[in-house]
């Protein structure tokens, strides 16, 4: 990404997760070495997003629940070592948020809460074009705001957060328990798919998580009152019906005070909102 905010080159492989951290952590080594190796580019920061919680300020990846294998991973010295540049290494939603703001859907609102919807739920809070992290770094977990106190148990250890409800993982697990069914290549897109095509059982569950995630837009609502909400990721792109019935649980919900006003858009810079995001966390160095 150039001073600008512009993205002017790319490079993309597979991660290769189910081999291991080590396995993943040297592809990326990889991908930076043949960005940094062209002779055009002057590269003077390298941005990193990642699963949190992480220690930002010190590139340290803490305790992300999809990524156990991940716990004390010191990214940030890792990739300084190898390339002896600046690294900022930030939470990959934080890095996405910052991105949509900057570039994206979020662009000229004075501020902005992003959820993105995928394997799990991850958020960003943004204020005046600045990311909102608290005061260590870990601030936005908005995934794991509970919603039911006896609901089943997180990755994170808290029970009943809304990523057990409204992220594509959350979906395909409700949608085996009511079929009673294991296994299979069973995923949120077919469930999504066959609720288009009038299945009953799919559309209970759609409709379901509709009602979750509104329920969890209109906290959000309640707490921050932010003038936009964007939704990004996978289940994003369900189709605007999806997102209509989620903003109309969320306003039967919230106060009628801080909801007037409030948009719910989706997400416009697709994977390009990470890498802008992550980047403009380098330029910050």
């Amino acid at each position: 990404m150039d001073s600008r905010g512009r993205v002017i080159t790319r490079y993309r492989m597979p991660t290769l997760r189910q081999e291991g951290k080590d396995k993943v952590i040297s592809r990326l080594l990889k991908a930076v070495a043949v960005i940094i190796g062209g002779p055009e580019y002057k590269v003077e920061a390298i941005g990193v997003g990642c699963p949190g919680p992480l220690d930002s300020k010190k590139g340290i990846v803490l305790s992300p629940p999809n990524l156990p294998d991940w716990r004390g991973v010191r990214l940030k010295k890792i990739i300084e070592t190898e390339f002896r540049i600046p690294v900022a290494v930030e939470n990959d939603a934080n890095c996405a948020g910052l991105g949509e703001a900057i570039a994206g859907a979020g662009r000229h609102a004075s501020s902005m809460v992003l959820l993105t919807l995928g394997t799990g739920i991850g958020s960003a809070i943004v204020l005046d074009g600045k990311l909102w992290t608290g005061k260590g770094g870990f601030a936005a977990e908005l995934g794991h705001t509970s919603i039911d106190i006896n609901g089943p148990r997180c990755g994170c250890g808290n029970r009943g957060c809304i990523e057990l409800y409204a992220s594509a993982t959350g979906v395909v697990r409700r949608m085996k328990k009511a079929l009673k069914a294991r296994g299979g290549a069973m995923t949120a897109e077919s469930i999504f798919l066959a609720s288009a095509k009038g299945d009953k059982a799919a559309r209970r569950i759609v409709d379901e998580t509709a009602r979750y995630l509104g329920c969890a837009l209109a906290n959000i609502v309640n707490a921050l009152d932010p003038e936009v909400i964007v939704l990004a990721g996978g289940m994003a792109k369900a189709g605007r019906g999806f997102i209509d019935k989620a903003e109309k649980e969320m306003r039967g919900r919230a106060l009628k005070e801080s909801s007037r006003g409030v948009r719910v858009v989706s997400a416009k810079l697709g994977e390009d909102a990470g890498i802008i995001g992550a980047a403009w966390r380098a330029k910050e160095l």
